[in-house]
């Protein structure tokens, strides 16, 4: 991409990805086009791969997103860390880590929180999946907390996807694909919705290199 280029990577699980959206792309895809639409003359590499914990991460994409030298970054993550019963302890390590590398890059960085997994239509099965309900809902919580931190850190924005489940009502659970799991393509559009803010912002500012 040339310098002249607002670069934006990507980095996260499924949900950057795309997984349930059909064809329509996650809401890296999304916010690319509304970079477009908004005059901003921008372009993508999304290193979302599914079922990345913060460790998986750690081990690949993070480094190939500082290679890039991007303007802007989106991260999803922490989802898988959440299923797999990863201690909250090595997650705020292995986001400690992720935040000092991506930090040294000079990039504007879009963090999103956890969507209130314990409201997913998912959560139905909660006895299948050996989580009790109780545990979930306080896990999404210290997880939050620790990307909430992140807010602290120069270059650094949350998006709160959390609080989409109070707003959305009882329609929450149709922000959600077949599995009861994934977002729709409605859902990625509200993941889209709430990240937007930032990123336009960013853009607007960002202050092209001179070649």
């Amino acid at each position: 991409m040339a310098a002249s280029i607002f670069r934006y990577v990507a980095l996260g699980d499924s949900s950057g990805v795309g997984v349930g959206s059909g064809n329509d792309g996650g809401y890296p895809e999304r916010l690319y086009q509304r970079l477009k639409r908004a005059g901003i003359k921008a372009g993508i590499k999304n290193l979302a791969q599914s079922g990345s914990t913060t460790a998986d991460l750690l081990r690949g994409p993070l480094q190939k997103a500082l290679e890039l030298r991007p303007a802007l970054v989106t991260l999803g993550i922490g989802t898988n860390d959440l299923w797999r019963l990863v201690p909250r302890e090595t997650f705020s390590a292995n986001l400690k880590r992720i935040a000092d590398a991506l930090a040294t890059s000079g990039a504007q960085v879009v963090v999103s929180n956890i969507i209130d997994l314990s409201k997913a239509p998912l959560a139905a099965m909660i006895d299948v999946l050996q989580i009790p309900r109780s545990v979930l809902g306080q896990r999404i919580a210290d997880f939050n907390a620790e990307l909430a931190a992140l807010k602290a850190r120069q270059n650094f924005h949350v998006a709160d996807l959390f609080a989409i489940s109070a707003r959305e009502g009882p329609t929450f659970a149709q922000l959600f694909s077949a599995d009861g799991f994934h977002p729709s393509p409605r859902g990625y559009e509200r993941w889209a919705d709430e990240l937007w803010p930032h990123v336009e912002a960013i853009a607007r500012a960002w202050d092209p290199p001179v070649s």
